[in-house]
Parts: structure tokens; sequence; C-alpha cells
């Protein structure tokens, strides 16, 4: 069982960073791990916890595609940086030296000071999008709409058909004091 451990370890690795040293190798750990001989695919199932770097996981189950480049992620929290959400399916996509994150069905997501939630969230070049149910809000305020696009470098926020909430007021029972906007956007 460690030598499966380990070469999953050393997939996950290739994954993340090829040509890593041996400190920054993710640390796998699950119930069970192991290779489907017949899809060449590293599974890990049952309390699964992936740590790597300054990021972590922990779900139910995991599945690596050497031959793509890919890491799905299930019924799970990915955490990391200035951010962390719980989603019922994360894509990590390896390319060009980057790593793209795709995530389904997202619930209770926090980007420094900001909660979200969407029904699917994509990462990639700096700038998360939440699509559909998409919700963002600070202590004092709530945005709802279709889409929003955060630049993680700046903080600007933009979105599409928005409504917006003082949160103030809605813990007040004022639960019609929203403003419609088609386009919105604010820091």
């Amino acid at each position: 069982m460690n030598f499966i451990r380990f070469l999953l370890a050393f997939f996950v690795t290739l994954f993340f960073l090829t040509g890593v040293s041996l400190a920054e190798t993710p640390n796998v750990k699950a119930d069970q791990v192991y290779l489907d001989f017949g899809s060449g695919t590293w599974v890990a199932e049952g309390n699964v916890v992936i740590s790597y770097k300054d990021y972590g996981f922990t779900g139910e189950k995991a599945e690596y595609y050497p031959n793509k480049s890919v890491l799905d992620l299930f019924d799970g929290k990915l955490s990391g940086k200035d951010m962390s959400f719980l989603a019922k399916k994360i894509i990590l996509k390896k390319s060009d030296n980057k790593t793209n994150v795709d995530a389904f069905d997202v619930k209770d997501g926090v980007y420094k000071q900001y909660s979200f939630s969407c029904n699917e969230l994509t990462l990639s070049d700096d700038v998360a999008t939440l699509i559909g149910n998409a919700s963002i809000g600070s202590p004092s305020s709530k945005m709802i709409g279709d889409k929003f696009s955060i630049n993680l470098k700046t903080g600007k926020i933009e979105g599409t058909n928005v409504k917006s909430a003082n949160v103030e007021a809605s813990s007040k029972k004022e639960t019609n004091n929203f403003l419609e906007n088609n386009t919105s956007t604010g820091q």
C-alpha cells in the first residue's frame, strides 16, 4: 500500500510541476489508493487528503489521468492562498506550466474577504469566473447575478444581470431592497 501511495504522489507531483524537488512532493492520504489498469487512471477513495505547498484538498475521491495531465477531485474542499471552496467536482488541468481550475456546484467559497457560490467556477490567468446562480458578498453587501468575473490581482469585480442588496438591511427583514443592473463593476 505504501508503494502505491508513493506512485500516486509521484504522478501528482508530475502533474503540478515538472522537475520539482522531493521537498515539494504532494502528500496524498486516502482509505484506498489504486491504479485502474484498464484506463491508466490513479484513484484515491475515501477520506482523501492531498496537500501540496500552500494548497490542500479534502474530499471523497480523486482521480489522476497521467496521459491528459488532469486531476479530478470529487465532493470536497480545495483551499489555498486567499481562496477556498466546497464543490461537487473540481478539475485541475495542467498546460503550458499553468494549472487551470474548473469547479461545479460550488458552495461556501471564500476569496480574501468575499464569500461566493455558483454553479460553475473557472480559475485561469488570475481571473475567477463565477457562472450560474452566482453570488458574491462581503460582511456589508451581497451581489447576485448570472455571471461575475474577479481579477484576482486587482480585486476588480464585473458582473451581468446583477442584483445587489445591503446585508444589514436584509438582516432587518427588509427583503425587497434590491437594485437591478444589466452590468455592474465594483471593488
